[in-house]
């Protein structure tokens, strides 16, 4: 089963709610969204989209990775990466840059370069907080990638794709230090916390429980708990229940699969345990849920 990730005009059209225009390259667009932005629910994507918010907040979940997004702070959702956008606040205000690899890849930085540049560490969440210069300097970067695709002046794309480069330039820098400072790398709980989440991204259709996950890393369960806890806030069974949800909601809504096919999938013993785990999370059964996406 091939599940193909959306391209940058159907996301634009079914998610952003615009539609395209002859100014906007099917290779890279810009656009400031607010707060009537509605749930995106469990996407994968076939190019680069980079949040840079400047008001409000929502949540967002990217592959094992649950956060939020927050004034001042960019964020990358990395392709064919199951992701989801939700709670916006009514003030939310931010950029939403899209763009495929092959664009930026057509300048004159040597692949090897580029593919570094374009790489984003699975095991961190990838958004970052920007110190108020740093946050007016990548603003700036959105808004004249804006008027280059707005105005098609001449050299538009090779001037977009350079400030797409700077943009990500300084995301890796700050990145870099972000990692050389962070005491976490050092914190032996920390360093729990995300093997573990590595773990279920890797195993959430095997391993359903704590137990079983604690068995693999030679701890308990309750210690693996406590690490969980204390570093991201929820409990070690809700994040792998979240990221079974959102598999979930991914296969309900574009894979052609039956409801049995998609327990199976996630590795339930059967299509009714698979339901009431469903229903139990999200208040509606499987059916009704890919209903309610195809209405």
């Amino acid at each position: 089963m091939i599940i193909k990730s959306l391209e940058i005009v159907d996301f634009i059209v079914k998610h952003l709610y615009f539609q395209p225009t002859d100014a906007e390259d099917t290779n890279c667009s810009i656009f400031r969204v607010n707060e009537c932005l509605q749930v995106i629910d469990a996407v994968k994507l076939n190019f680069y989209l980079v949040i840079l918010c400047s008001k409000g907040k929502c949540d967002i979940s990217v592959g094992q990775h649950d956060f939020a997004i927050q004034p001042s702070t960019i964020s990358i959702v990395p392709p064919h990466t199951v992701f989801s956008i939700m709670h916006f606040l009514k003030d939310f205000d931010a950029y939403f840059l899209l763009f495929k690899s092959d664009f930026v890849k057509k300048g004159f930085v040597k692949s090897e370069i580029m593919e570094e540049l374009l790489f984003i560490n699975p095991d961190y969440p990838p958004t970052f907080d920007l110190e108020k210069k740093a946050f007016d300097d990548t603003l700036y970067k959105f808004i004249k990638i804006k008027e280059e695709i707005g105005n098609q002046s001449p050299f538009c794309i090779e001037v977009s794709r350079l400030y797409i480069l700077q943009v990500l330039y300084d995301y890796n820098r700050i990145c870099e230090i972000c990692l050389l400072n962070s005491d976490k790398l050092i914190n032996r709980q920390y360093q729990i916390m995300y093997e573990f989440r590595k773990l279920v991204d890797k195993n959430f259709h095997k391993f359903k429980t704590v137990k079983e996950y604690a068995d693999i890393m030679f701890l308990s369960p309750k210690y693996i708990s406590e690490c969980v806890k204390n570093q991201i806030g929820v409990s070690a069974l809700t994040l792998i229940q979240n990221r079974i949800i959102l598999e979930s909601e991914f296969l309900l809504k574009y894979a052609h699969l039956t409801i049995k096919s998609i327990s199976d999938k996630l590795g339930f013993i059967s299509t009714s345990a698979f339901s009431r785990f469903f229903k139990g999370i999200k208040g509606i059964s499987p059916e009704m849920y890919r209903n309610k996406q195809e209405n």
